[in-house]
């Protein structure tokens, strides 16, 4: 091993030393020489790196002028990779951590990327300037505010029905076959759809009555219209029943009954959904009456309705304010109902 370096380094001596070199021959203070130790040249040279050359001669600046290397600066300008400081701007993936720190919806704090927080209320005129009365509520998300409860009125409703969605999975098909009730056994609930309990002359009145343990929830359309029962009733085991008032009933334009639409309750023609409480009396001397009348509002979620045959309706209600007919959100609208051959419960 150690004689194999030797060899190579005989070699290298043999490269270092083999050829002319053009300035250890030139002689000193000549072009090509070793500058004078005063750091001076012959005549027409002058003294440059401690080697004379021509005093005109610009061409090794040449090599200065090579700073187009420098000017490779280009490079440096490849601070471009620099700007890849984008990475660094990554950053966007520190922010990331944001999921690490996800809010909570629920957890009694409002939190960043919440609207609000779970169980929180305010004044529904404080999100829509157009509500008169009620209260939104946060929803469950966090992500909004419910205005189920919010009314388009100052007059406070003497009661009201929750918000509600129910699927009627078999349309009557006229009213005559709604007499015949041939889909009853699956229209009975143990539990009404629209309840409340409200004050009137001095009285607690419930809807539906208190008593009544069975409740007939079923629809029919016809040519013109949908129209909507829930009527109750106090049957024995024997299924042996005998009415409870009140009902609820509620009606609407066949023409406005179409998936997604939206339909306001109320009396005038200027809402698209009537409904009704009515007192029906025992004997048939007596004219059922209405009681109350409801506002809120009505989306159609989904209907299927065939002419000559049983349909389905699936629908969301808003909450439902409950008036008396002569102090409505309209005003009295008792002649209204009377015109269309309503009584008015005295």
């Amino acid at each position: 091993m150690k004689k194999n370096i030797m060899i190579l380094f005989a070699l290298f001596l043999m490269i270092s030393c083999g050829g002319d070199d053009p300035e250890a021959e030139a002689a000193q203070g000549t072009e090509g020489g070793q500058c004078y130790p005063n750091r001076t040249c012959n005549d027409g040279l002058k003294c440059s790196d401690n080697i004379c050359i021509k005093n005109g001669d610009v061409g090794d600046t040449g090599d200065t002028a090579d700073s187009g290397d420098t000017t490779d600066s280009g490079d440096t300008a490849d601070t471009g990779d620099t700007t890849d400081s984008g990475d660094i701007t990554d950053s966007g993936d520190d922010s990331d951590s944001g999921e690490e720190t996800k809010a909570e919806c629920g957890n009694g704090i409002k939190e960043a990327g919440e609207v609000c927080e779970k169980g929180e209320t305010k004044p529904c005129s404080e999100i829509d300037n157009s509500y008169k009365s009620g209260d939104v509520e946060c929803n469950d998300s966090c992500s909004g505010w419910l205005t189920v409860n919010c009314m388009a009125s100052e007059l406070e409703p003497l009661a009201s029905f929750p918000a509600v969605t129910f699927e009627l999975d078999y349309l009557y098909n006229g009213m005559n076959a709604y007499l015949e009730a041939e889909n009853q056994v699956h229209e009975l609930w143990n539990a009404a759809l629209f309840n409340a309990s409200i004050t009137m002359n001095g009285e607690t009145y419930s809807i539906p009555n208190p008593q009544a343990n069975t409740h007939w929830i079923a629809a029919y359309y016809d040519s013109s219209a949908l129209s909507f029962y829930q009527s109750s009733w106090l049957c024995n085991d024997q299924m042996q029943c005998q009415y409870a008032t009140p009902s609820v009933i509620f009606g609407a334009a066949l023409s406005a009954i179409k998936a997604g639409n939206e339909l306001s309750i109320g009396i005038s023609d200027e809402n698209q959904v009537n409904m009704l409480i009515e007192d029906v009396l025992a004997t048939d001397s007596e004219q059922d009456c209405v009681m109350l009348v409801g506002y809120g509002t009505l989306t159609v979620d989904s209907v299927n309705i065939s002419a000559g045959e049983a349909g389905n309706f699936k629908f969301t209600t808003s909450k439902i304010g409950l008036y008396l007919p002569a102090a409505t959100p309209e005003g009295d609208m008792t002649g209204e109902l009377e015109t269309a051959g309503f009584t008015i419960c005295k």
